[in-house]
């Protein structure tokens, strides 16, 4: 399947939001600094909805592109998730071990792999497999502040794979089509219910209102959404003449979602992710095609191959930012942050090159012929 250039650019992205605001919070630059830097960084977790969005759009396009009416369909859809997913995850696990085994206090590996407060005990390395660790970083973080960098952010690795285990059920579950839009949509209105529940309740920290599955799910579903409305609107000879128009006004809405709703304000953890995440769907329900198709190993702009990259962009930029504690030390900001991007691709496209790729090939061909069998 051809790949859609605006969609791996809004990737890059996103994955270059997550890097600012970690690179921020490492200490390892004045953050006062740049008035821009800081524009760009102390938001940068909203980068993950964009990604949430961006995944939904893109798993839809991939179930949609054949038929998908039969069991098999969705065995296959979780072999090639697994086959997608584990090999990375499994990497990502060994590396963070050896480094809790290997690696000497300091103030580097406290923040990326291992707080002081931490509890690494058989709970948490349970939820890394079950896909639970969001909901185990919630409940606890009135007792320990976090693990360290490199195991915090599989929360939204968590949620996804709890999306992607009941999507493909619901898509076969959901026929004629308008059951499909319904239940998507109810999932964004739960997104929004639960967190200002949450809200109500008095549970008003970050990790409860934006690391919760409800509010990633509200945002998966709508790039689900977006991919829909961009597969029916393909049909329509009046989607080209809103192109245009739709692109500013999602624009607008996740620009100033970003730069207004600071997500250190409560009531903005519940707004600000689902107006961004409503300003990208937007974005590419009319325009996804906008700066057309290329084939995978096509020549193009180096700004597309963090897109590309992403999955491992975003699990191994905690071992890249480790790597480049003492050189970012003192650095001015754009430098530091172009260096820590650069470590992070070139390590995400070892990790594909002579890892990821290779594993996911056998892995495919070891279970898909029992799938067809």
């Amino acid at each position: 399947m051809e790949r859609l250039l605006l969609v791996d650019l809004l990737r890059t992205v996103s994955i270059g939001l997550v890097l600012a605001v970690h690179l921020h919070g490492s200490g390892r630059i004045d953050t006062h600094a740049s008035g821009r830097w800081n524009a760009l960084a102390e938001n940068g977790s909203y980068g993950v909805y964009v990604f949430f969005v961006l995944s939904g759009f893109l798993i839809s396009r991939q179930i949609f592109a054949k038929d998908f009416s039969r069991r098999a369909d969705a065995v296959r859809f979780w072999v090639r998730r697994v086959a997608r997913i584990w090999p990375l995850v499994a990497l990502t696990c060994l590396i963070g071990a050896t480094m809790l085994a290997a690696v000497a206090n300091s103030p580097a590996s406290a923040f990326c792999f291992r707080r002081v407060d931490s509890r690494l005990d058989l709970t948490f390395w349970l939820s890394i497999p079950t896909f639970t660790l969001n909901w185990l970083r919630i409940l606890r973080s009135n007792v320990v502040g976090g693990w360290g960098l490199h195991w915090d952010i599989l929360w939204s690795l968590a949620i996804e794979e709890q999306f992607y285990l009941f999507y493909p059920l619901l898509v076969l579950l959901a026929r004629p089509r308008w059951k499909l839009l319904v239940g998507l949509l109810a999932l964004v209105a739960a997104g929004g219910l639960f967190d200002a529940f949450l809200y109500h309740q008095g549970l008003r920290s970050f990790l409860w209102l934006t690391t919760n599955s409800a509010m990633g799910f509200a945002s998966l579903a709508l790039g689900c959404l977006a991919f829909l409305a961009y597969q029916r609107l393909g049909t329509l000879p009046v989607a080209r003449r809103l192109r245009w128009p739709a692109l500013a006004l999602g624009t607008t809405l996740a620009v100033l979602s970003y730069r207004k709703l600071s997500l250190s304000d409560p009531l903005n953890c519940i707004a600000g992710p689902l107006l961004l995440s409503l300003g990208v769907a937007t974005i590419v329900a009319f325009c996804a095609d906008l700066l057309g198709t290329y084939r995978e190993g096509q020549p193009r702009s180096w700004l597309v191959l963090p897109g590309k990259l992403s999955f491992a962009c975003y699990l191994l930029h905690p071992l890249a930012l480790f790597l480049l504690w003492q050189p970012l030390t003192g650095q001015n900001v754009w430098l530091a942050f172009a260096a820590l991007s650069a470590a992070t691709v070139g390590l995400a496209q070892l990790s594909w090159t002579l890892f990821e790729e290779p594993a996911r090939k056998a892995i495919l061909r070891r279970l898909m012929p029992r799938v067809a069998a």
